[in-house]
């Protein structure tokens, strides 16, 4: 098959992209260095604006639903609830094999599972190698700062894993719970550089009271996977002489405190399917660059009020109020608050 569109990596946002292509009578050769399943450090949330996106793409997946968030630091804590829809929570290895499997199967797309990009490429290029892209020798990234670092995992014997979110704050870290298959739960931890420590999940798990008495069986069930740095900005997600643009991770990360992350790469696949069938590289360039620009603004501001444990609980304490505007913004059901508006171009 002769290609009209190259795709560097099948990950969500690269084995998405070549189902909406191919749908459209785009001829797409999809590469993926790596065989599926394969595991990957991730939080594994799939917000419910990244649900809708999925949902009308190719369906979606058998997964645990949440119906929001639990935020927690020493003796406070605020519920916000998803006020449309559901997020989902997705086991990496499985569902990036489910989603790789989809593009394989699509009309027009030739899937290349275990083949390395060795150069060949049709009149467009997309990268989609994730946020250590090579393409970004081309389109330079920008790391984000502070600097930080993340450990995921999935474990047994966790009492008390409903069908929420839960997120703890302390002075070392963030800490989050989610609901996996098989009565398991996701762990994952988000540290800064200074505070960061193999054993940073057990070590907050350890300290934080509220969830020490919890976790006396806990069991790891799959090995603890690190990512670091954390965060990334790519000022230019385009070369347009070239016909070369960066989608997912590739096209910039916020900070995974945000939780945007597959949800965002699964928004913008239309914008850029559009693009590449229009041919408005610029158009999909300035979308997906002000959405990472808003994701961003969030991260620094949540970033700010967990600083430390004690200015988390007091924000929950004095302006709970505020979470469920943040929670409305960060699943994309209402517009961003002032405070995230503008236009800087900052990491």
């Amino acid at each position: 098959m002769k290609a009209d569109v190259t795709i560097v990596g099948g990950g969500p946002a690269g084995s998405a992209l070549a189902v909406a292509l191919g749908r459209r009578g785009v001829r797409v050769v999809l590469h993926e260095k790596a065989r599926h399943p394969r595991r990957k450090p991730c939080g594994e949330g799939l917000l419910p604006y990244g649900v809708n996106a999925l949902g009308g793409l190719v369906g979606l997946p058998p997964a645990p639903r949440v119906g929001g968030l639990t935020f927690r630091a020493g003796d406070a804590s605020v519920d916000a609830e998803f006020r449309r829809g559901y997020g989902l929570v997705v086991r990496r290895d499985w569902f990036d094999t489910w989603l790789f499997e989809a593009a394989a199967s699509s009309p027009n797309v030739d899937a290349r599972p275990g083949e390395p990009y060795r150069g060949e490429r049709a009149p467009v290029l997309v990268g989609a190698d994730g946020a250590r892209s090579m393409f970004h020798r081309r389109l330079p990234a920008q790391v984000a700062r502070p600097l930080r670092a993340g450990l995921s995992a999935h474990v047994s014997g966790l009492e008390g894993v409903g069908d929420r979110v839960e997120v703890f704050f302390h002075d070392d870290g963030e800490l989050y719970l989610a609901p996996s298959d098989d009565g398991e739960a996701l762990v994952a931890g988000l540290f800064d550089y200074r505070s960061f420590r193999r054993d940073g999940i057990q070590h907050l798990v350890s300290h934080i009271p509220a969830l020490r008495d919890r976790a006396v069986d806990m069991t790891f069930t799959t090995p603890i996977l690190a990512a670091a740095p954390l965060g990334t900005f790519v000022p230019k997600i385009v070369d347009v002489p070239d016909r070369l643009l960066l989608v997912g991770d590739a096209a910039g990360a916020a900070d995974p405190i945000t939780g945007d992350g597959m949800a965002l790469a699964l928004l913008a696949t239309q914008d850029a399917a559009d693009a590449i069938v229009t041919g408005d590289l610029l158009g999909y360039q300035r979308r997906r660059l002000a959405r990472g620009r808003t994701a961003r603004r969030l991260g620094r501001l949540l970033l700010g009020l967990s600083r430390t444990e004690r200015r988390a609980a007091w924000f929950l304490r004095e302006l709970s109020g505020a979470v469920p505007v943040l929670m409305a913004h960060a699943v994309g059901g209402e517009c961003a608050p002032s405070w995230l508006e503008g236009d800087d171009g900052t990491v």
